[in-house]
């Protein structure tokens, strides 16, 4: 029997030089450097196209990081300088710090040398240091009633200063109410006949309270042009639509609530019946005047308005 030897077949794999594996690689890196150099073009003039602005702040923006990139550092550390024990004394001595209060000015010296002062309590009736110790009438304190120099106040005033202390020292919703508050709030309810009422204890919290807590956005106020500032904070703090009237002008009063019930005609949707309020003062703080409460009522009936009077 014959046989036969099969030669082992030759080996398809060769490995490649070191000259063949470099120029594979430029290979690649020129393919991709083209790929991506080809995209960038399309991107550019793709984006020209529809939004050149905005190629332009890329642009800028592209240039902006080089350069910041590329720009010198600066080292605040490379920057002290080092003073010796003579030139520090000189400076020191060189150095005149500013007052903590400017000097008066002559108008401002000469107000304050004809500022009023009292010898005495501040009350209805007060004397002065400068006069010969006649009695004048004050008509610049808040004291209206003479409540300070009443000698029945003064003694139920030391009285509740010794069982409560000088204040509550905290807010009314926490632990600042005490049952002299509670009583006080009862006897103005009944005074003013109304089933409760809330103290504040200062004028301008007061009224920045009220106005806010009934009057919101998309109702009405119509206010005198003459209130007070406290008043026209809290206008603006309600963000209600605001329209004026002449200061107790009751004749621009009555015009100013016909043309909003005019503009309320037929209105439909969420706000189509607002609240309407008549914002003024029973003593108007910056002129004096009283408001015609009467006239007011009268209105406020007429038109279908509240009444917030200060």
């Amino acid at each position: 029997m014959a046989s036969f030897s099969a030669a082992s077949p030759p080996d398809l794999l060769l490995a490649a030089t070191p000259e063949e594996d470099d120029g594979s690689q430029r290979g690649l890196l020129r393919t991709a450097w083209d790929f991506s150099f080809r995209m960038v073009l399309q991107y550019i003039k793709n984006s020209y196209k529809d939004d050149p602005f905005r190629t332009f702040l890329e642009v800028c923006l592209i240039g902006f990081i080089i350069w910041y990139m590329t720009k010198q550092k600066y080292n605040i550390g490379n920057n002290e300088i080092e003073l010796s024990e003579k030139e520090i004394d000189e400076l020191v001595d060189d150095w005149k710090p500013e007052p903590l209060v400017p000097e008066l000015t002559d108008f401002e010296r000469e107000t304050l040398d004809k500022a009023a002062l009292l010898d005495g309590p501040n009350g209805t009736k007060v004397r002065l240091a400068s006069g010969n110790g006649k009695a004048l009438l004050n008509f610049a304190s808040y004291n209206f009633l003479g409540f300070i120099d009443n000698p029945d106040f003064e003694k139920r005033a030391i009285e509740t200063l010794r069982k409560y202390g000088v204040g509550s020292c905290g807010p009314p919703g926490f632990y600042g109410t005490l049952d002299v508050h509670m009583e006080l709030e009862k006897h103005l309810a009944a005074f003013v006949g109304h089933s409760a009422a809330i103290l504040y204890s200062q004028a301008f919290t007061t009224i920045l309270s009220v106005i806010p807590c009934f009057s919101k956005r998309g109702d009405i106020i119509v206010a005198d042009e003459a209130v007070n500032f406290s008043l026209q904070q809290a206008i603006a703090l309600s963000r209600s639509k605001v329209y004026w009237y002449k200061h107790n002008d009751m004749a621009d009063l009555e015009r100013v609530l016909q043309d909003v019930n005019k503009q309320l005609t037929g209105r439909r949707g969420k706000n189509a019946l607002p609240r309407k309020f008549i914002v003024t003062e029973g003593l108007f703080h910056n002129t004096g005047d009283i408001s015609p409460l009467k006239n007011l009522v009268e209105l406020k009936h007429r038109y279908k308005f509240r009444i917030i009077l200060d």
